[in-house]
């Protein structure tokens, strides 16, 4: 019996292996024989590398894994044949089993022999290619002569020096230390399988795009794939019921200036999608030309845009951010295979050897290449899984003046540039070549409308005669040498102006360094450090103003609050509408609401647009400490928030009950009025979370599945407030009027209409004292002594000293309503 060892080290009535007999033997050259490698979390992690021949899987326990490096000899272990059944094989071997602990496919494909196989392996010397999704290449198994602890052999994985060697790579396992799976694995969790199959009805409006980290230098390993880095216009296309928009990085509709890219994509064979790419025009050599783009835009010869796509978000009504990337591409490439539309083109990657690849991009006077991490999902930030590595130096600058010209050009002679740090304009040089006919006509244009008579530039601003300022707005696109120490730049050359970027992003870039770009996610699954006040200090102005005067406390600190615990705030506020009360000087002065956009906004911040009686307007929205920094700058910092989130806005997941106390009324009488409502919902089945408001009362929130309209969340609300006001009707109103309020406590149920917001959890208020909206647990209620008890200095003490999150359960609540009908 061919695989009597291993049916005898295995009991099938209780682990879920396979019990198979062995594959009806084929001759090696007649078919394509399997090999897979299996990430095996047992007592100690390893990887087992199995090869099919004879009708099972020779297999051997390789402690590290392979290496595509030729001078990496990895120990591997042989252990007994399993059946060809295992090759699929992924799940939990149960404890006390033999090999317990979980096991996921790592790789997997097609293997060739080189030689005979049955010499090989009785030799100790075989040698054979590898056709995987990760492994490729000619390998080699070597035999030590040295035994194992067992019966069987010790033998050496080694990588063959070829085209897909890759020095120092290491296995990525799927599953880290932590437990954390960085893939979804072949046989998908039920909760995942569902998720997938879950369509929306309409696309979600703009997303905002997923960026890269700019690194010195480019990442190795078969975990990275790698791609052009484009020098053009970055674009969100939406495809939705035959029609077709077509977005900024920023969610500026550009579909007008791209006709030709419009109508071919109108042909795409999908009902709805959201394609990811980047708008360019190619120079003769098939290089991305940003002048030449810019020119074919001014003069509307569209013809030579090309749309590269290299991501896709939806497809057919399902979202696909949770998807590996390489899953993503998959889907992509298959899709734009039948359009056959020269305008629209699949941005194509290479598999590992990203040194090389990034030299040759150089060579060829490419700007750089994108790295990115094959298995990540799409996140609307800029992060680790995705890093570019350029060429040259090569960024924006905002035109702050200028200078006379002479001699043959006597339109201008330089343009002065400027950066951003916090919301001082530094000047860093001027750029006097690289212009062309068409871009000065451009620029001359645009000068008449910016002409000011003082400099805008607040640190080291240029003196010298004939010089013209300018009002910060222009954005140019240059490349350069270097820097000066003291951050000047050194031969700089005009590339041409970005009406997709806010002046107010640009600063300086720096290349970071790969490794602690690399080691920035783990430090954060850790725990999300404390930011440090002299980080803060440079990205935040005036840091030093007062904004709670009785109390000194500064926009440095309420900057640092919202940085320290963004962890717990983001995920209450995570792409929802906001409606903001800023108060830019202080709360002891002027503060005013803000819920519709005017104007630019920081990078960092999302707009949603949304239909109203007036129109359609733009909401802010944010997903990320970077996001709530932004609000700080804006002296935002009493956060309120709609009910439902972006991609969803016309379906809330959240109730807010609000006890609103009139003249006359305790503490004890509203601490009594949010344990009546939870006795109500108790006795629904709906589980509810408590929040101080930081305001007069106490805020019940109630969270549910986003599958029901305002209008009936709305009415579900009122009727709550009606049956409070029914049970105790001398304590109790659902009536706003103040008449009915003297002595009473209103159930505010008014929050949960459309268009109406909620303070957010733990967002400060606006007073004059500072308070905290803070969560806190049911049992807590009775020992708070009052709304606004929570001071910023109480809050973070409060934070620090409990023992856990009292939310931290809140979002495995999608609740349903049983008396309402789901309209989705």
């Amino acid at each position: 019996m061919p695989l009597k060892e291993y049916v005898k080290k295995r009991d099938f009535k209780i682990t879920s292996e396979p019990k198979s007999t062995p594959r009806k033997k084929r001759k090696d050259q007649e078919a394509h024989l399997m090999f897979v490698v299996q990430e095996h979390h047992a007592s100690h992690l390893h990887y087992d590398f199995r090869l099919e021949f004879n009708g099972v899987l020779k297999s051997w326990a390789v402690p590290k894994g392979p290496s595509h490096d030729p001078k990496i000899k990895r120990l591997a272990v042989e252990v007994e044949d399993h059946p060809v059944s295992y090759g699929s094989f992924e799940g939990v071997i149960p404890e006390k089993q033999y090999g317990a602990g979980r096991v996921y496919i790592w790789d997997t494909g097609t293997w060739e022999p080189i030689g005979s196989v049955r010499e090989g392996l009785k030799k100790g010397h075989l040698e054979f290619k590898l056709k995987g999704k990760k492994l490729h290449g000619q390998w080699m198994l070597l035999r030590t002569g040295r035994p194992a602890s067992g019966r069987k052999s010790q033998w050496l994985l080694v990588k063959r020096t070829d085209e897909y060697a890759i020095p120092n790579d290491e296995v990525v396992p799927i599953e880290d230390e932590e437990g954390n799976v960085r893939r979804s694995t072949r046989k998908a969790s039920s909760a995942l399988k569902k998720k997938r199959k879950e369509h929306v009805k309409r696309l979600p409006d703009f997303i905002r795009p997923m960026l890269a980290e700019l690194v010195s230098e480019v990442p190795e390993g078969t975990r990275w794939i790698h791609e052009t880095k484009f020098d053009g216009y970055r674009t969100q296309a939406h495809i939705e019921k035959g029609k077709v928009r077509l977005y900024t990085r920023s969610g500026l509709d550009w579909s007008e200036k791209y006709p030709g890219i419009l109508k071919s994509l109108q042909k795409l064979s999908a009902d709805n999608a959201i394609l990811d790419g980047e708008i360019v025009v190619l120079d003769k050599e098939g290089r991305s030309d940003f002048q030449r783009l810019q020119n074919s835009l001014k003069s509307h010869d569209v013809n030579d845009l090309i749309f590269y796509v290299f991501d896709l978000l939806f497809l057919q009504g399902e979202d696909l951010r949770e998807r590996p990337l390489i899953e993503r591409k998959e889907l992509l490439k298959a899709l734009l295979a039948d359009l056959n539309q020269p305008l629209i083109r699949y941005s194509d990657h290479m598999a590992g050897h990203g040194k090389a690849l990034f030299k040759e991009a150089c060579d060829y006077q490419l700007e750089g290449i994108i790295s990115k991490d094959q298995e990540s999902t799409y996140q609307s930030r800029r992060g680790s899984s995705w890093v570019k590595t350029k060429c040259k130096l090569h960024q924006e600058f905002v035109i702050g003046g200028y200078t006379e010209g002479t001699g043959a050009r006597s339109s201008f002679g330089a343009l002065l540039l400027g950066v951003y740090e916090g919301d001082q304009l530094r000047y860093v040089g001027k750029v006097g070549t690289g212009f062309t006919e068409k871009s000065i006509e451009d620029i001359l244009k645009k000068f008449a409308r910016k002409e000011q008579k003082k400099s805008p530039f607040d640190i080291k601003s240029p003196r010298e005669r004939g010089t013209h300022w300018l009002k910060p707005g222009l954005v140019a696109e240059v490349t350069f040498g270097n820097w000066t120490s003291d951050k000047i730049l050194r031969t700089a050359v005009f590339l041409g102006l970005r009406e997709d970027k806010s002046a107010k992003e640009i600063h300086i870039e720096k290349a970071k360094s790969l490794d602690d770009v690399m080691e920035a996610p783990k430090r954060a699954a850790k725990k999300r450090p404390s930011v440090s006040e002299g980080t803060l200090r440079q990205e935040i102005s005036n840091p030093d103003k007062i904004l709670y005067a009785k109390e000194k406390i500064t926009k440095l600190d309420v900057t640092k609050f919202y940085q320290d615990y963004a962890d717990l705030i983001l995920p209450h506020l995570k792409d929802r509408p906001l409606n903001l009360l800023r108060c830019p000087e202080g709360t002891s002065k002027q503060c005013f609401f803000q819920k519709h956009i005017s104007g630019k906004i920081p990078e960092s911040l999302t707009p949603v647009s949304i239909k109203e009686r007036s129109g359609t307007k733009s909401y802010f929205t944010l997903d990320s400490p970077e996001g709530l920094l932004a609000l700080s700058q804006m002296g935002a910092f009493e956060i309120h928030v709609w009910g439902s989130r972006r991609e969803a806005v016309e379906h809330p997941d959240l109730i807010v009950m609000d006890f609103d106390p009139g003249p006359g009324v305790s503490w004890k009488q509203v601490v009594q009025g949010a344990e009546d409502l939870k006795e109500i919902l108790d006795g629904l089945g709906l589980k509810s979370f408590l929040k101080v408001s930081g305001g007069k009362g106490l805020h019940v929130h109630i969270p549910v599945a986003p599958i029901y309209s305002w209008d009936q969340i709305k009415s579900f609300s009122q009727t709550l407030a009606q049956e409070m006001a029914q049970r105790n009707p001398d304590l109790y109103t659902a009536t706003l009027s103040k008449k009915a309020r003297d002595k009473k406590i209103f159930v505010d149920y008014l929050r949960n209409g459309r268009g109406a917001t909620a303070v957010m959890p733990y967002s400060l208020r606006a007073r004059d004292k500072s308070s905290v909206a803070m969560p806190i647990e049911w049992k807590e209620l009775r020992k708070i002594k009052g709304p606004d008890q929570f001071t910023l200095e109480k809050a973070i003490e409060h934070i620090k000293r409990r023992k856990t999150d009292p939310w931290k359960d809140y979002f495995k609540y999608n609740q349903k309503i049983s008396i309402l009908k789901p309209v989705l």
